[in-house]
């Protein structure tokens, strides 16, 4: 899967080209910075500067796990040859509970407004009705309004509040649970 688009932001005439594609295993390290550069940025992420803790050895198994899967997806995005984005789609393990996913993005904050993370989205969803999955979900920070109205945009309706969710610098953060159905 790759895909190629030219993106303009949302306050200017500035235009990027992506290609947005599936994760490769040689795609490891570069996912690791992602992690952290993002982590850096947002207090909206369950993880800060130190990203997701994974050994490069361990996100290749991982990004592995995902490409050798009929259900499963992590894409990234890229812009002059730099991984500046992911996405993922990941369906829950039990039998039960086979035809339900849950979804997850990061973007480097300035590409921010391109609209990049809706065309994730879409991509990422497509693939979900393709294989059939059935109920879509995901937990967002309540204060992350740009991600909560992104969200919406594509159907997901709030259907729960965790309170003190994350904490981030004392201050404790509520998440919504949102759900999408296909």
């Amino acid at each position: 899967m790759h895909s190629y688009r030219d993106f303009r932001h949302e306050d200017d005439m500035h235009e990027i080209d992506t290609i947005i594609r599936q994760a490769e295993p040689n795609d490891a390290r570069a996912l690791i910075g992602l992690t952290q550069q993002v982590g850096k940025e947002t207090n909206y992420l369950t993880f800060g500067s130190e990203g997701v803790g994974l050994t490069v050895a361990q996100e290749m198994d991982l990004i592995h796990t995902f490409a050798t899967s009929e259900t499963n997806l992590m894409l990234v995005v890229e812009v002059d040859d730099q991984i500046i984005g992911m996405g993922n789609l990941a369906t829950f393990g039990s039998q039960k509970q086979a035809h339900v996913a849950e979804i997850g993005l990061s973007l480097i904050q300035e590409y921010w407004g391109y609209g990049i993370g809706g065309l994730l989205m879409e991509d990422l969803l497509d693939f979900g009705r393709q294989v059939g999955l059935k109920v879509i979900t995901l937990e967002v920070v309540k204060d992350n309004r740009r991600a909560v109205k992104l969200y919406e945009r594509f159907g997901f309706e709030i259907v729960g509040t965790l309170k003190q969710r994350l904490k981030y610098n004392c201050n404790y953060y509520d998440s919504y649970v949102m759900e999408l159905l296909l």
